[in-house]
């Protein structure tokens, strides 16, 4: 009887953990401009047919995240770029690493995309250098700003790191990008904490002329909001919760 109730226990664990009780959903789209809108979703009809994973493992964001990891790790690109530095107004050392696009853009472009990672994260990140690697096979040209104090190889020159509020440094290296190719157009994108910052940047500043873009991938928008949320055990939060904050500890 007591081993019953412990297969059914693990069975119910098992999927919860594999949510495939879940109902994939179209997607949502809002724009003040219904003809851009209508524009980008006539380029781009994928975004209007609702996302259908694998069935075993793909309705869990956790196996998702684990089986993307490993197989990343095994087969993690190696990237020829070349590293550049400057310093910003505090004295920090503030370092991007440039990529050249490895074919022809498909309309012949000069196209840069601006990079700004997630949280503890840098050009040396797997999944950075996986974007990388397919952009610059698609034809782009790619700037990777390296979080300060993400880098161990990167003195820390200022009494600080990096933090969702600071646009300073990515607004550096936009710029440098912009001034060494003056010709180029700029697609600014930004990842979870890196969204926060491309997102603040763009909508805070008078853009520079070459940027004709910005996206923001799995962005968060209440940095605070996001903490409390993440301290509750509901979907494992507070184990990722902890993860990062161990990240940032020995940062």
């Amino acid at each position: 009887m007591y081993g019953i109730a412990i297969a059914v226990l693990i069975l119910i664990i098992i999927v919860k953990i594999l949510n495939v009780n879940t109902i994939p959903e179209k997607s949502l789209f809002y724009s003040a401009n219904a003809k851009f809108l209508e524009q980008i979703l006539k380029n781009a009809p994928k975004l209007t047919e609702p996302y259908t994973p694998t069935r075993l493992w793909g309705y869990s964001g956790h196996i998702q995240t684990i089986i993307g990891g490993v197989i990343s790790f095994f087969r993690s690109p190696l990237l020829n770029g070349k590293r550049f530095a400057f310093k910003a107004s505090d004295g920090a050392t503030v370092t991007y690493d440039l990529y050249q696009p490895l074919d022809k853009h498909p309309n012949n472009d000069d196209i840069t995309l601006a990079l700004a990672p997630g949280i503890c994260n840098s050009s040396e990140s797997i999944y950075i250098r996986r974007v990388v690697y397919h952009a610059q096979f698609s034809g782009y040209r790619v700037a990777v700003l390296n979080h300060i104090g993400a880098l161990k190889c990167v003195p820390v020159t200022s009494p600080r790191i990096f933090n969702f509020g600071n646009t300073n440094d990515y607004d550096g290296m936009v710029r440098h990008v912009a001034t060494r190719y003056p010709t180029t157009k700029v697609i600014c994108i930004g990842f979870s904490m890196g969204g926060n910052i491309v997102t603040k940047y763009l909508g805070e500043r008078k853009p520079i002329p070459q940027i004709i873009a910005g996206i923001s991938a799995c962005q968060g928008y209440d940095a605070y909001g996001c903490s409390q949320l993440l301290l509750q055990w509901e979907n494992f939060r507070r184990l990722y919760f902890f993860a990062m904050t161990e990240n940032m500890r020995v940062i």
